[in-house]
């Protein structure tokens, strides 16, 4: 989001050419020289980090840059030429560890691991267990966490609680086993033992601010709102987050400061969805504030600039210009002391272009394979494919096929296939309408011109409950604090409606309400 001045930009091009030049000669360690010096004058210029990746794959030195390649996608998680290469190189190197490993007969723990990180980054992991299980038992913490992490991805979580010893000496230690544990207890869905074991790594270690937010999630989930936020302001002491927070000289706006007279940046910290979800309280801030400028993702902009006129929307904090403070999205609730959903702005909040409408509308009417119209149904069954894969949350497409037996018809809702699902969708061809999307204000259209949304824990789902559009969400058993924790309702949108998964991993039964309740939607359709 941010963008060097002009000197300096100056500076880093004459530096990426001098080491092209140097590339082209040859001579590729006086190339990575001049790289590392445009990287001085700005740290996070993706070119640079994208040719000195490709330099130090090109002289073999995989693992630095697998290591590159990951600090391109740190900074810009859905940069698909760094995806792809980034991928590319953890292969190269999985493979050529395990033809060493192979040749040399030996098989030392050390080298195993790292064989069986880089299966699991490669989201392999059958093969990343084949890889550790002849280096149990692990003595290293970090090692250990491995192992449950791959049997976690295998819907083994009982058998990963027990990675982790119940003898460790030092307190941090102790504050990692319990919060590494409760972070399974979360995912198998036990939520009050999650925030005890999240608590008890607090009391190992007092200043542990994962630990500290595990348990913000937790008492979220439980409808604590008014804790739950205030303790949810820790996640910016933890340094994965704090490097996607904003590079600007302000200070953060502090609970309880005024707005009066002020110039506001609020900025997208995290994934779309909540950056939809929170837009809700713009109004509210433009209230108090002499102007509020919008920081967020160049996709949203389409849709929150005619949604919020009283808020100036950019997508880069170099276009904010100066103003006196900033926040996130997601620190709102709290700041603004309207902890609890019900006290924010109530959906719909969201406009749709009525002329992308229309032209939705006819265009839905055109490719109508049925003559009375059938009831139309969007389908998003998979969250975004890069950064953290959350398999626990998508529905594969095949477990969707009987929706498609009803005289419905469906229309998908993805911009990306998952690659798993591609050959099911391609089966589909005819019977999945699928359209290229431009943007959200293209999907916002879409969805506003069909008659029900169904969609995972993803962005589409907080769009239909941002525009008031009647939702289907299947819920995995492990849940998302936003949700809760029981019924079918949700506190922050109206008109959606969860079905919550029983048994974890197994989606047939909840595609199963979920094809009863659109049959009995539309069973007095005409």
């Amino acid at each position: 989001m941010n963008a060097p001045d002009p000197a300096t930009l100056a500076g880093i091009m004459g530096l990426m050419c001098e080491a092209i030049a140097l590339r082209g000669a040859g001579q590729p360690a006086a190339a990575l020289a001049a790289l590392d010096q445009a990287l001085r004058l700005d740290a996070g210029f993706l070119p640079v980090l994208m040719q000195r990746a490709s330099l130090l794959q090109e002289t073999g030195d995989l693992p630095a840059a697998a290591a590159a390649y990951q600090a391109c996608l740190d900074l810009l998680p859905d940069y698909d030429e760094a995806r792809v290469a980034h991928r590319a190189v953890l292969l190269q190197w999985a493979d050529a560890l395990q033809a060493r490993l192979l040749q040399e007969g030996a098989r030392p723990v050390d080298q195993r691991v790292l064989l069986a990180r880089l299966y699991h980054q490669l989201d392999q992991p059958h093969a990343a267990l084949s890889a550790i299980e002849p280096a149990l038992p692990l003595p290293a913490l970090e090692d250990q966490a491995l192992h449950a992490d791959i049997l976690l991805r295998l819907n083994r979580h009982e058998e990963a609680l027990r990675c982790y010893p119940d003898d460790a000496a030092e307190d941090e230690a102790r504050a990692l086993i319990a919060f590494n544990r409760a972070d399974i207890l979360r995912r198998m869905g036990r939520i009050e033992a999650a925030q005890a074991g999240y608590e008890e790594a607090l009391r190992w270690h007092a200043d542990f601010p994962q630990a500290q937010v595990g348990r913000a999630h937790m008492l979220l989930t439980r409808g604590d709102f008014a804790e739950g936020w205030r303790e949810h302001e820790a996640r910016f002491r933890i340094p994965e987050l704090a490097r996607r927070a904003i590079t600007t000289p302000s200070p953060c706006w502090q609970h309880g400061e005024s707005l009066s007279g002020k110039h506001i940046l609020l900025w997208s910290e995290q994934g779309q969805g909540d950056c939809l979800q929170f837009a809700r309280y713009l109004p509210l801030v433009a209230a108090q504030a002499a102007q509020v400028t919008l920081c967020a993702p160049a996709g949203l902009l389409a849709v929150l600039a005619p949604s919020f006129a009283q808020v100036r929307c950019v997508a880069h904090v170099s276009e904010a210009g100066p103003h006196d403070c900033h926040a996130s999205l997601l620190s709102l609730p709290y700041l603004l002391d309207l902890p609890h959903p019900s006290q924010a702005p109530a959906a719909p909040y969201l406009n749709v272009d009525p002329i992308r409408l229309q032209q939705w509308q006819q265009r839905l009417a055109e490719t109508a394979a049925a003559s009375p119209r059938r009831p139309r149904i969007g389908l998003a069954w998979a969250g975004r494919q890069y950064a953290t894969p959350h398999p626990s949350r998508d529905v594969p497409l095949a477990e969707w096929l009987p929706l498609f037996e009803l005289p419905v018809e469906v229309v998908c809702l993805q911009v990306e296939i998952p690659l798993a699902d591609q050959g099911v969708h391609q089966e589909l061809s005819g019977r999945l309408c699928t359209f290229p999307l431009a943007d959200w204000a293209d999907s916002a259209a879409l969805a506003c011109a069909l008659d029900l949304v169904i969609s995972v824990d993803t962005a589409v789902v907080h769009l239909a409950g941002a525009l008031g559009l009647p939702c289907f969400l299947p819920q995995r058993l492990e849940g998302e604090w936003r949700w809760g924790v029981q019924g079918e309702q949700s506190a922050w949108y109206p008109s959606v409606r969860l079905f919550r998964q029983q048994q974890r991993g197994q989606w047939g039964s909840v595609v199963q309400e979920i094809v009863t309740a659109c049959r009995e939607r539309f069973e007095d359709w005409a």
